[in-house]
């Protein structure tokens, strides 16, 4: 894997870091509040992390993260059952309880629970504590994750159980992490030496990130997938000084709404899907995560309209008469979605309207 230069990557860190860079995704102070109020149990949590998954990926390296299609099953045809087959909409969960999935995302909100209490209350023992999850799992050599995504979602008997371009979903907890290395700048969390580790590790994932043929792929995706590559790669592009990457990577975001968003407002890369609903909305929270990164660049995306006509608001406002009665859906939608499950969409649209509209 390439690593970029540890000495000029250490200069870097060591470097006040630009006002620019802690802006990516600002958390409004309702959504810390309720944050910091989850720290108590976050406090209690063991620190887990890659190592300790008990079926080792294809490298055989414990520290390569790995993970299992979530929607992928053995082949009742065949004798061994591969390669494994799809089924939308259908959780193999023992499948992927196997793999790292559920470690990285206790480990991307502890962080950011942690991170918020220190913020609003200031516990130092809340602060303490996220700094022994982020040595473990981007510091300490015994326990590190290696900066890829190589073996993340794993579909059984194809491409030789290597990792496929939605794999690149697993990490999107990661605009968190960069919001939590935000608000823990002034705390005990981290040593300046650890800092500077962390950024590297970071630069060396966006390296991996912005090149490797699985996450290019991803980064190509016209559905959600798309979406959930920028939401990630924009905030950490930021964090590690590459503000001129970040506003490439917005430009993009414009242009795959007019392939996702029909002028009606529409989605039908997801309304295809058998949760055609939770899948429209999932797409737009992501939208929604790369408008906040966006507007810390002064590019407003809430209220851009695409050439074709797309727009997120139309895209809301496509979902709005279904969002206290989800049933009413015409297309499918397998799983139960609760009433108001756009209501964090709706206000956060509302905040971002033009002043007197």
């Amino acid at each position: 894997m390439t690593r970029s230069t540890f000495a000029s990557l250490v200069c870097l860190a060591l470097l006040p870091v630009a006002a620019s860079a802690l802006d990516a995704w600002q958390r409004t102070p309702a959504e810390l509040a309720v944050l910091a109020a989850r720290a108590p149990a976050a406090l209690k949590a063991p620190v887990t992390v890659v190592t300790d998954k008990k079926v080792a990926p294809p490298s055989g390296d414990p520290h390569d993260y790995v993970s299992f299609a979530r929607y992928y099953w053995p082949d009742p045809t065949k004798p061994d059952g591969l390669p494994y087959v799809s089924r939308d909409g259908q959780h193999n969960r023992e499948q992927v309880a196997r793999g790292d999935r559920g470690r990285i995302g206790d480990f991307c909100e502890t962080v950011e629970q942690l991170a918020a209490a220190w913020h609003v209350k200031r516990d130092e023992s809340a602060a303490r504590r996220a700094g022994e999850w982020l040595r473990a799992w981007f510091v300490t050599p015994a326990t590190r994750m290696n900066p890829h995504l190589e073996y993340a979602q794993v579909r059984l008997g194809h491409n030789q159980n290597r990792g496929n371009p939605a794999g690149m979903l697993d990490s999107r907890g990661f605009a968190n992490v960069i919001d939590a290395l935000r608000l823990l700048d002034d705390s005990p969390a981290l040593t300046p030496a650890e800092k500077s580790a962390v950024r590297e590790w970071f630069t060396t994932f966006l390296q991996w990130f912005t090149t490797a043929k699985i996450a290019l792929e991803e980064r190509a995706a016209k559905n959600n997938h798309g979406s959930w590559y920028f939401a990630q790669a924009i905030p950490i592009a930021r964090y590690v000084g590459r503000d001129d990457l970040a506003r490439t990577l917005v430009e993009e975001s414009k242009a795959l709404l007019t392939r996702q968003i029909q002028p009606d407002g529409s989605q039908p890369e997801e309304i295809r899907r058998v949760d055609g609903l939770g899948y429209s909305r999932f797409n737009l929270e992501a939208q929604a995560l790369v408008a906040r990164h966006a507007a810390g660049l002064g590019i407003d995306l809430w209220n851009y309209t695409a050439p074709n006509g797309a727009s997120l608001r139309r895209a809301l406002d496509f979902l709005r008469p279904y969002n206290q009665t989800p049933e009413k859906w015409p297309h499918t939608q397998n799983e139960k979605l609760p009433p108001g499950f756009l209501d964090e969409l709706i206000a956060e649209a509302d905040a971002a309207k033009p002043n007197g509209a």
